[in-house]
C-alpha cells in the first residue's frame, strides 16, 4: 500500500447517490461485481461521460429522449484504515492480475474473498483485446505466451490505477468530499 495516509479517489457515473451500496455493482467487472473509483481524475470523468454516452444510445434505440447527467464523486480513504481488511494489490498488470482479471469477467460475480483490490483498469482500450484473450485467440488462455502476447497489446504501463470495494465494509471507509457534474 502507499506510504501516503490519506488519498483521493474519484468515481465518474451516471447516477446520483448518497451512500454507495457495493451489491449494486455491475457483474463481469475487473475485479468482480462491487465499487470502483479511480486515483486519476481524467480516467473517471472519461468513465462518467462514456456511460452518459451509451445510455443516451439505449435510450435513442428506444425512442426516449431525456438528459442524462454525468457525475464525478471525490473520495478520500485513509490507508491507516486498511489493516483490519482483506486488500490486495497489484504492483504492475502482470499475469497475476491477467489472471485475476479473466477469473472475474468471465463468471460475473467476484472470485475472491478480498475487502479491496488495487491494480490496473482494464479499460474500453482493453476490452477488445481481453475479449480476444479470453476466446483463446492468442493460444491457451493462461499460457505464457498468450498473456505475454495480451499484456504487450495492452501496454499495461499506460493503464489508470483503480481501487475496487467488494465489501460494504470496505466501501464505507470512503468519505465524500464532493461531486460536479462532468463538462
Amino acid at each position: 500500500m502507499s506510504t501516503i495516509d490519506v488519498i483521493t479517489l474519484y468515481h465518474g457515473t451516471i447516477y446520483d447517490f448518497a451512500e454507495i451500496d457495493v451489491r449494486r455493482g455491475k457483474p463481469f467487472k475487473d475485479f468482480g461485481q462491487g465499487f470502483y473509483a479511480a486515483q486519476s481524475r481524467e480516467s473517471a470523468a472519461n468513465m462518467a461521460l462514456r456511460n452518459r454516452d451509451i445510455e443516451l444510445r439505449r435510450l435513442n434505440r428506444r425512442g426516449i429522449t431525456r438528459e442524462v447527467t454525468p457525475w464525478l464523486y471525490t473520495f478520500e480513504l485513509d490507508n491507516r484504515k486498511l489493516e483490519s481488511l482483506n486488500v490486495k494489490e497489484f504492483g504492475s498488470a502482470d499475469k497475476e492480475w491477467v489472471q485475476f482479471v479473466v477469473l472475474n469477467r468471465m463468471n460475473g460475480t467476484s472470485q475472491h474473498d478480498y475487502d479491496i483490490v488495487i491494480g490496473a483498469t482494464a479499460n474500453d482500450v482493453t476490452s477488445r483485446t481481453a475479449q480476444l484473450y479470453m476466446a483463446g485467440e492468442y493460444g491457451d488462455v493462461d499460457s505464457d505466451d498468450a498473456v505475454e502476447f495480451f499484456l504487450r497489446r495492452i501496454q499495461p504501463e499506460r493503464l489508470p490505477r483503480q481501487f475496487f470495494f467488494g465489501t460494504q465494509r470496505a466501501a464505507n471507509l470512503l468519505v465524500l468530499k464532493g461531486r460536479c457534474v462532468v463538462e
